[in-house]
């Protein structure tokens, strides 16, 4: 897993909001996050598919800036970042060794 993966995990572990997600992968692709790179980051690193992130989209303008309401926005991504959360902490349980 590269660095920007694991700093991309850590924050959504550490409990970022969706907007706070989005400024960090604008601020890792300053030129191109478009919304075909945004849902292939989260499919890739963040193991959400296509499908379920693909709503979000809706919030967003072509340039992946906000059009909705922040409140909003980062309500209905919180959901969709625990999935990813969630997952993690599944993979470290069964990655734990037993006693």
């Amino acid at each position: 897993m590269s660095k920007s993966e694991t700093a991309l995990r850590n924050l959504v572990a550490a409990g970022a909001s969706f907007l706070e997600v989005i400024e960090y992968l604008v601020h890792r692709h300053p030129r191109d996050l478009s919304p075909l790179k945004f849902l292939h980051i989260f499919q890739q690193e963040l193991g959400i598919s296509f499908v379920e992130s693909r709503p979000m989209l809706e919030y967003f303008d072509p340039q992946m800036k906000p059009i909705a309401d922040s409140g909003l926005i980062n309500e209905h991504g919180r959901a969709l970042l625990q999935r990813c959360s969630s997952a993690d902490g599944q993979q470290a349980v069964a990655r734990r060794p037993s006693s």
